[in-house]
């Protein structure tokens, strides 16, 4: 009797380990990155839209050095650039 309660506990442990064994055997999955602009730049047309104020706000928003004494076409053409 007791042999037989034996056989049945080998049984279930073998059967757990036989369903919980990584039965893939292909490299993991790597997902690809899709590499984002350097930087988010609006288009020209709404840069012009914006006051010399927010250009220079997006401008140190998105780390682009621009001459704070340049005239607002001329802080355009530096942020533009810089996509």
């Amino acid at each position: 009797m007791e042999f037989l309660i034996f056989l049945i506990i080998i049984a279930v442990i073998a059967g757990g380990v036989y369903l919980f064994k990584d039965t893939t055997n292909s490299a993991p999955v790597v997902e690809k990155s899709v590499s984002k602009p350097k930087s988010d730049v609006p288009s020209v047309a709404e840069l012009k839209k914006l006051t010399k104020q927010q250009l220079f706000d997006l401008a140190e928003k998105k780390n682009i050095k621009v001459k704070k004494s340049g005239t607002k076409a001329e802080v355009i053409k530096q942020i533009s650039s810089a996509k």
